[in-house]
């Protein structure tokens, strides 16, 4: 079994064991378990690995290792594209195809869908799936797009791909929340595609640990939810945490009772930031969360929008695809790219880049600090990794994706209130210290 020595060590760490006294609880040798710890060593016999997982009460899923050490770029070529086909059946006909860009193991990868549900028939709804997603008419032709049983202006609504200039924005992009059914259908005669990017999502491991709760727990938290919780409620809930109410927070802060109701209803800064740092909470979770989307969730953006956004960004010219503030990990640009000048590029969140006009170049830096290089045809793909300086050159035109895996804003808000981080974050990256007790 391939196991992560890093995490083995974190574990003992967590349960306050010795690499000794884990050798005497799994009954083996210390000099050959030492041996198995050593960071060079990643394939230990599966008999060892059950038994130390088990011995630190977690599964051997926890122990394993990701298979992306060291993963600086990953290139997938248009043929290789192709083999990733798979035919779709759905309401009785062949639907999609599908075909999966290139994305490390385990890793959330976007998708490209040849959309073969005829203009004159209204496409089947799927069931709409956890992770929300940015979704592109890569053309020629334009689709039809569905987002509920009832057909109206927010459920039925045609996705148009780019007919005029600016040809490098290929066509009409939305983003979509969780769970929100969809469906697509061509347009008219002309064949079309579409890329879609089902980006990590932020509510992954909470639903995770809610499927292993018990019914009545899960009943309070959707009961909670249920009302759409409002900055005050969400106070009601940090405060009482602390053994606070709105009263005796607000004698704690010297202000009288209705104050402090009215600055969480108006998200009155100053005096939130004093509520925070006075309990020791994160004040930033009192204001309220800006919205731009459409009765079913989702926000759209035409090929018009993209052409006022033209801009010149680092040496390439770039328009931002469809976003939205209520989604804000999922980003896209259209990016063309033309000669030598475009700048390195250093993302804080992997990559998924799409090429769709053209033969450019990507250049990047690998893992032993070299520059590597790879020229891409249309429809291949590449995915970086974060924090991986790249940059692009030649003649071509891409598509840019990504999504929160990593820094995703949840970890922005954990990185800007911990202390020390980098200390921090240095320490943690591959710490193979014990916990400081002689074994």
């Amino acid at each position: 079994m391939r196991v992560d020595n890093y995490k083995v060590v974190h574990w003992l760490n967590i349960r306050k064991m010795t690499p000794g006294q884990l050798a005497e609880a799994i009954g083996s040798d210390p000099e050959q378990l030492g041996k198995l710890l050593s960071p060079s060593v990643d394939e230990w016999p599966e008999e060892i690995a059950g038994a130390v997982a088990s011995a630190l009460q977690v599964t051997p899923e926890n122990l394993g290792a990701s298979g992306r050490g060291d993963l600086t770029v990953l290139i997938r070529t248009a043929e290789q594209l192709r083999e990733t086909r798979r035919a779709i059946q759905r309401d009785g006909i062949h639907f999609y195809n599908y075909y999966t860009m290139a994305a490390p193991p385990g890793a959330v990868a976007p998708v490209i869908l040849d959309i073969l549900c005829p203009a004159d028939r209204v496409p089947a709804l799927n069931n709409g799936h956890l992770e929300p997603a940015i979704t592109i008419n890569l053309g020629p032709g334009d689709i039809h797009g569905r987002w509920g049983e009832e057909l109206g202006e927010a459920t039925w609504q045609v996705i148009a791909t780019n007919a005029g200039a600016d040809d490098w924005i290929v066509g009409d992009s939305y983003v979509e929340p969780s769970y929100c059914p969809h469906s697509y259908s061509l347009a008219g005669a002309d064949p079309a595609r579409i890329v879609s990017y089902t980006g990590q999502s932020a509510l992954a491991g909470l639903l995770e640990e809610v499927n292993d709760w018990s019914d009545p727990a899960a009943r309070a938290l959707l009961d909670w939810l249920d009302a759409s919780p409002s900055p005050r409620q969400v106070a009601a809930q940090l405060l009482a945490r602390r053994g606070h109410t709105i009263g005796s927070a607000a004698v704690t802060l010297g202000v009288r009772a209705d104050d402090l109701v009215a600055a969480i209803e108006l998200g009155a800064v100053e005096r939130l930031r004093a509520l925070g740092t006075t309990l020791g909470f994160d004040y930033r979770l009192l204001l309220p969360p800006a919205a731009r989307h459409d009765a079913v969730g989702k926000t759209f953006k035409d090929v018009e929008g993209c052409r006022r956004e033209i801009r010149d960004f680092r040496g390439y010219r770039v328009t931002s695809l469809a976003s939205a503030p209520h989604l804000p990990d999922l980003t896209g640009l259209f990016l063309r790219v033309a000669g030598d000048g475009g700048e390195s590029l250093c993302e804080p969140a992997e990559s998924h880049y799409l090429v769709t006009a053209g033969s450019p170049t990507l250049r990047w830096t690998g893992a032993d600090g070299r520059e590597e290089q790879a020229e891409l045809a249309v429809d291949a793909s590449a995915w970086v990794a974060p924090f991986v300086t790249h940059r692009w050159s030649g003649d071509g035109a891409l598509i840019k994706l990504g999504s929160g895996r990593h820094l995703g804003y949840l970890d922005l808000y954990e990185l800007t209130n911990t202390y020390a981080a980098m200390a921090t974050v240095g320490r943690g990256r591959r710490d193979s210290r014990g916990w400081g007790y002689d074994s």
